[in-house]
């Protein structure tokens, strides 16, 4: 009996149990196989729709785009052609901004208002000139009251330091003075109906007819001729009535500034990437 059951330790009704479980096993098997399979070619399918679907919506877009950017390629300005060159900054000047011979600008110094600071630069400053040959606080004018003094027992005249400062290139000519110099890093002018005691020049008014006269530029020549171009101003001043902080009536002044000269002219074919422009080639007849 014991060698019987070494020889056979299943019996034949476990052996069918057996059998039976392993075909329904290979049944379970078969079906989680075939649904495994079925999910995964959903999924690729639902994948490959999809990557149809983003081509198709987004090739018209990129059609467009290309469409509408061959228009912004091709209507950029040329540099090299006569029409305004406008860089990218959408700050930069245009030409209405540009200085123009005959422009007069005018600064008062009203009751208390002791000083005004007046200054020409290429792109900062009171007066901007937007040229490349200038450079920011190219020249300052600097008008300070100094003082009342009593011209009869009726009228007090107003008495004023004027102080010249340069960070570029500048020619001065001073009223009276038949030719232009180098202007000194700093220089100073009194106009007072009195003589001045120092050295410094004095005057009692700057005429419109023998202004001062600045030329600003970036280089000259042995002639004090400036080779590119330049701009050329003239101060002057006028008489005025007023009164003053003590309630007397005062002879007060006026000063103004007057764009005389643009030479030869700004190139506004040719802006640079600062906004700025440079003069024309003196050399080359305008048309």
């Amino acid at each position: 009996m014991i060698l019987a059951q070494l020889a056979n330790p299943y019996s034949i009704e476990q052996i069918k149990v057996l059998e039976d479980r392993v075909s329904s096993y290979e049944t379970w098997v078969f079906v989680l196989v075939f649904f495994s399979a079925v999910l995964a070619l959903i999924s690729i399918m639902q994948r490959l729709t999809i990557a149809k679907l983003k081509r198709t919506h987004s090739s018209p877009e990129n059609t467009d785009s290309k469409t509408n950017s061959l228009p912004e390629i091709t209507s950029l300005p040329d540099v090299h052609t006569i029409t305004q060159t406008v860089p990218l900054g959408t700050d930069f000047p245009k030409i209405q901004d540009l200085l123009e011979p005959g422009l007069v600008y005018k600064f008062v110094l009203p009751g208390k208002s002791f000083e005004k600071i007046i200054t020409i630069g290429k792109n900062e400053g009171t007066i901007r000139t937007f040229s490349s040959d200038l450079v920011d606080y190219h020249l300052t004018i600097v008008i300070r009251k100094t003082g009342e003094f009593e011209a009869d027992s009726e009228e007090i005249a107003e008495s004023y330091h004027i102080e010249l400062r340069r960070e570029g290139k500048v020619l001065i000519s001073l009223p009276g003075e038949s030719g232009l110099r180098e202007m000194n890093a700093k220089e100073k002018i009194y106009v007072q109906n009195f003589p001045a005691e120092d050295e410094i020049v004095s005057y009692s008014g700057i005429e419109s007819k023998d202004p001062i006269r600045f030329r600003l530029g970036e280089r000259w020549n042995s002639e004090n001729r400036f080779i590119k171009g330049y701009f050329e101003f003239h101060f002057f001043s006028k008489d005025v009535n007023g009164v003053s902080p003590s309630g007397s009536h005062s002879l007060e002044k006026q000063f103004f500034l007057r764009v005389y000269k643009v030479y030869p002219g700004y190139d506004t074919a040719k802006q640079q990437q600062d906004g700025s422009f440079p003069m024309k080639d003196s050399f080359v007849k305008s048309v």
